[in-house]
């Protein structure tokens, strides 16, 4: 650790020298002046992203993305400066910098873009500030304003991202939850909040649960697709960073009430939101508190099959589950922003979010387990339901906060900022119960002639149905407990220098904390007799002609809700009560301090060449200790503390070639890396003993390292909108999976499933990406209010050095996560408050886990998503907008497949989702 402070500090200590030389070249440096001031419109919102030019020195800034920006260093005297903005006309205005002083001047931009001699006002507001700054950005960005989400159907973040150019989403009870950037899967990407990384409210996984955050608590969406050096280094894929809602310039008030239907649960949804901000103190002080609430009862209905294949190649079906979900999904959010002016140099920033989301959510589960090549088999019935506390459903809530405390500084041609925040993920759950019943020996004619829908039929004195011939397999209890906190520090330094050029230089402190804990009990009651003959006269059928995988399918009779939820199970009269210490060994405590530093210079060559290079170095430290199970003795206890630490150098160089106001090509080389999981670093060993499983940590995994090359060009229309294409390669070292192994002897036990994770080995990664909006008016002014706005992303990764225990001579093997194919689409028409969408989203097949052979890979197949919204909005002063919106037209499943792409391993159904109601704003 000393090494690495003292690296950090020379590199801190160099980039100073470098600013004070710089510095001493200019005796009147104490003198120098500066402008800075917000970027709006004639209506007093904010323009990010607007190009603020100084005509005199050929050099200038870009508005950050609340609008602000800052000129610093400028001599005393008069400057020519020039400000553009997409859809805007452009402002030249004389500017005269006193001595020594920062001048405070904002600017207000008149709107309006003549497009064939009709002036289009007031239309594409979000698409006017997503392109601007896309359009400025030195690196490959794509940016979606709260603007543009709202004019689409999504609740969350999750579902918004999936119109990104490049970006794929993974879904949990019908919305995104995960989101996969150019072709790799979630855990190669990064998911910030204000520009820090948002902790995971999951044990297994660093992904960030996209579906926790409601779309319309979000400013801004900026997905970086090239890091820079002042930005975090583990973004293989690219960083998605939310920008939260700011303080306003005026006064603004918001408030939404809406409601919605959905097929499945035949209930209705409640959605509100609120927001107020406001300026006091003669504009000093900026305040605004947000909040939103969502009630949306929901449900599933699910098919899942497992594949096996006898020594002679027939394939059968081993594992044979049908399942309903009824879930009621409620989201809270709420946020608040200020900042305070103390003087033209300085100011304090203050943000903090917190969300938190509820799932109630009872399943019913019919499952033939064990089933041989002749159709032989368990079959076990399953209740998953809580506490009457809990609605007598199991309940999981998940919370997100994130506290940020902020500075910005200017001292002459020195600027600083600096940012103290703390984060936290929780994942709770209460009282999680299972009631399982199970009768053996059952027999079944087996109907595959269909792989995608196979069909079990009992044959003669077998059944599905539950009755008082089965048997209590096991009544259970769970407590689950999952923390993750970030503490974090950074601090970052600018210095303009005498030809332009510009130097930045810092350092950032991450220290997070990851906890898992779980407490499994089984109950066996005192008169299984007894409780078998109460638990069938509690009993409901959850079988219905709606059962959209197919109504073949009868999901049966199953304990109620009611019933599980309402056991006494710490009644010693009736249960006795048993920890079960297997599964104790998914705990685990673990600590990681991530230590960083970087030197970022940018300078401008001629009027139309940007170039940035930098290099940013990150310590990794970690500790943890996991659990190991021991079936002998049938203790869980304690491994011993694991550490371990290494250092990672990511150089980084970006280039911007201005070819003229509206053309642009971009070039970048780039290193970056993904850490991998907690769970898969701790070295713990997890047996399940009723399928006879063995998952094991791996302690010495190494990080997964890609070299990246971009190239990107962008031509921006006049009349707002774009046309881009661009080619991307990752090289990719030690990528990690799950090796997955069959009748795997480990410790003198043979498991009929071991996992442990494994670096698997490299992969090269490359693709296209294409994107298009415009509206129509080119082709007659009649068609201006109709516009279309599309991309597709070709991704191509071959596999390379597969070290995967029995796979090692395959070759072909395309990277997990991975999809070939992925477009989106949007029709659009937009006049006079009226806005009418029709949008589709595609993304095709891809391998989502490495199973012992091809024969066993799971794939997750193609997705094609179609919603369609409406809105009109009217007023002036007061605003009012009625909206209307259904999500998955198509009724599109969540959809695994097992080796080919006929033979279904899950296929999951969500119906239909409507929303409508009313907005105001003024």
């Amino acid at each position: 650790m000393k090494k690495v402070v003292r690296a950090v500090s020379l590199m801190l200590l160099m980039a100073g020298v470098c600013g004070n030389a710089f510095a001493e070249e200019n005796e009147n440096i104490v003198r120098q002046g500066a402008i800075r001031g917000r970027v709006i419109d004639n209506g007093k919102q904010i323009l990010p992203g607007a190009s603020i030019f100084v005509e005199n020195l050929k050099t200038g800034v870009i508005s950050d993305v609340n609008g602000f920006y800052t000129l610093p260093n400028l001599k005393p005297g008069t400057y020519t400066v020039k400000v553009t903005y997409v859809g805007y006309s452009p402002i030249e205005m004389k500017v005269t910098v006193p001595e020594g002083k920062t001048l405070e001047k904002d600017i207000v931009m008149n709107e309006g873009v003549e497009l064939q001699e009709v002036q289009v006002k007031g239309a594409f507001q979000g698409q006017k500030k997503a392109i601007n700054t896309q359009k400025n950005n030195l690196g490959i960005t794509n940016v979606v304003s709260a603007d543009q989400v709202g004019k689409f159907p999504d609740s969350n973040i999750g579902d918004a991202l999936k119109r990104i150019s490049g970006i794929n989403v993974q879904y949990d009870q019908g919305e995104a939850r995960f989101g996969q950037v150019r072709g790799t899967s979630a855990d190669l990407s990064s998911v910030t909040i204000n520009g820090n990384r948002v902790p995971s409210a999951e044990g297994d996984t660093r992904n960030v649960q996209l579906d926790l955050i409601p779309a319309d608590m979000i400013q801004t969406i900026e997905v970086s697709k090239v890091v820079t050096p002042d930005m975090d280094g583990d973004a293989i894929g690219g960083s998605i960073n939310l920008v939260t809602k700011n303080s306003p310039y005026k006064r603004t008030i918001n408030a939404t009430a809406g409601s919605g239907y959905n097929w499945i649960s035949e209930k209705a949804q409640l959605n509100l939101g609120f927001t107020y901000g406001d300026r006091f103190f003669n504009d000093r002080l900026g305040m605004l508190l947000s909040a939103s609430y969502q009630n949306a009862p929901s449900g599933s209905y699910d098919t899942e099959f497992m594949w096996e294949q006898n020594e002679d190649g027939k394939v059968y079906v081993s594992d044979y589950q049908m399942r309903q979900y009824f879930v009621t999904r409620e989201r809270q959010s709420y946020s608040a922003a200020f900042d305070f002016d103390i003087n033209e140099n300085h100011k304090l920033t203050f943000k903090g979010i917190f969300n938190n989301r509820n799932d109630w959510e009872n399943r019913y589960r019919t499952n033939i387990k064990d089933l041989d090549e002749n159709g032989k088999g368990t079959v076990r019935i399953q209740t998953k339901a809580g506490t009457p506390d809990n609605r007598n459903a199991r309940l999981e809530r998940q919370r997100t906060m994130d506290f940020a405390l902020g500075g910005e500084h200017l001292w002459g041609a020195i600027g600083m900022d600096w940012n103290a925040s703390y984060a936290k993920a929780t994942e709770e759950r209460p009282n999680e119960r299972y009631l399982d019943f199970q009768l053996k020996k059952q027999e079944f004619d087996m109907d595959l002639s269909d792989e995608r829908q196979p069909l079990a039929t009992p044959g003669t004195g077998s059944t599905l149905t539950l009755s008082d011939k089965f048997s209590l397999k096991e009544l259970t209890e769970q407590q689950e407990d999952i923390k993750e906190e970030d503490m974090k520090f950074s601090a970052n330094f600018k210095a303009s220098l005498n030809n332009g050029a510009k130097l930045k230089f810092g350092a950032k402190v991450v220290r997070k904390t990851k906890e898992k804990e779980i407490d499994f009990y089984e109950y066996t009651p005192k008169d299984e007799d007894a409780f078998m003959t109460n638990s069938l006269k509690n009993t409901v059928d959850q079988s219905t002609d709606k059962f959209m995988p197919s109504d073949k399918y009868q999901v049966g009779t199953f304990a109620s809700k009611e019933y599980v939820g309402g056991l006494n199970l710490n009644d010693a009269s009736q249960f006795d009560k048993e920890q079960v210490q297997a599964e104790l060994a998914e705990n685990f405590e673990a600590r990681e301090t991530v230590s960083s530093g970087y030197v970022r210079f940018d300078h401008k060559f001629a009027s139309d060449i940007n170039l940035m290079a930098g290099l940013r170095m990150e310590h990794t430290s970690l500790r943890y200790t996991g659990r190991n199970y021991d079936d002998e003795t049938d203790k869980t206890t304690k491994t011993g503390r694991m550490t371990n630490s290494y250092v990672n150098f990511l150089p980084s160089i970006l280039v911007k070639w201005d070819v003229n106001d509206d053309f642009k090509i971009r070039g970048s080389y780039t290193q970056t890396l993904s850490r991998p999981k907690y769970s898969a670093l701790v070295p713990s060993v997890n047996i399940n003993r009723g399928d006879n499983e063995i998952k094991i940590g791996n302690s010495d995994l190494k990080p997964t390292i890609s070299y990246n090359f971009d190239l990107s060009a962008d031509y921006y229309f006049k009349s707002v909108g774009l046309v881009s294409a661009g080619f991307f390669y990752k090289k990719i070292d030690d990528f990690i999976v799950d090796q997955v192994l069959t009748n795997y002897e480990y410790q003198g036990t043979e498991y009929t499933r071991f996992t442990q994770p494994k670096n698997a080995g490299n992969a090269n990664l490359w693709g296209l990406e294409f994107s298009y909006q415009r509206d129509f008016g080119f082709i007659a002014p009649a068609l201006k209010y109709v516009g279309f706005y599309g991309t597709y992303t070709y991704t191509h990764s071959r596999v390379e050095d597969f070290n995967f225990e029995g796979r090692e001579n395959e070759s072909g093997l395309s990277l997990p996560g991975s999809p070939e194919h992925t477009a989106n689409a949007s029709l659009y028409f937009e006049k006079g408050g009226l806005n009418v969408r029709l949008s589709y989203n595609f993304a095709s097949d891809f391998i989502d886990e490495m199973g012992p052979s091809t024969f066993y890979d799971r794939y997750y197949d193609a997705v094609n998503y179609m919603d369609v919204n409406t809105s009109y909005t009217f007023g002036k002063k007061v605003k009012m907008t009625f909206y209307a919106e259904a999500n998955n037209l198509l009724n599109q499943p969540l959809r695994y497949y097992q080796g080919t792409k006929d033979r279904t391993m899950q296929a999951e159904y969500y119906g239909v989702r409507m929303n409508a109601g009313l907005k105001i704003s003024f």
